[in-house]
């Protein structure tokens, strides 16, 4: 019991830090900084979604030129993430493995649900990654051509 105890301290001082950080960035103190940051999320996503959307804003900036950093810092988040997990994980998993070598019991049972969480995680790290490879090998995006050459290129073709 006292191992138990022990080990939930251990992921209460790992865990709980990073989420009260969050927690308390993600609450402004007031409404219309609320409002605003909700307002730019909502157009970043506007234009991931749809990029026609790429319209100048009041300031003169367009949408896209405040999307693209943006993207790139979150998917350095993201990484950064996976892998601060990942290694949380094989960490639990040694210092379970540890504990059940010396104290051997029920403690083996904790130690294969890490082993379980560690081997889950890793075959999603495995099919996020092999997502990604396919995307890139499969997504290509087009050359930004005119708008005024191609009804005529179009008129030419359809008429003969």
């Amino acid at each position: 019991m006292l191992v138990l105890f022990i080990l939930a301290v251990i992921w209460a001082a790992v865990l709980l830090p990073p989420y009260l950080q969050n927690r308390s960035e993600s609450r402004p103190a007031d409404s219309i900084s609320s409002f605003q940051r909700q307002l730019s999320v909502l157009e970043r996503r506007a234009v991931v979604v749809n990029p026609s959307l790429q319209r100048s804003v009041p300031s003169g900036r367009s949408f896209a030129s405040e999307v693209t950093p943006a993207m790139r810092f979150s998917r350095s988040e993201a990484k950064k993430r996976r892998r601060d997990v990942l290694f949380t994980l094989a960490g639990a998993a040694g210092i379970t493995f540890l504990m059940a070598l010396m104290l051997g019991g029920p403690v083996w049972g904790l130690q294969l649900m890490c082993d379980v969480l560690l081997a889950g995680y890793v075959v999603l790290l495995v099919q996020v990654q092999q997502r990604a490879m396919e995307r890139d090998t499969k997504v290509r995006y087009l050359p930004n051509r005119s708008v005024r050459a191609e009804p005529a290129l179009l008129l030419r073709r359809s008429g003969s």
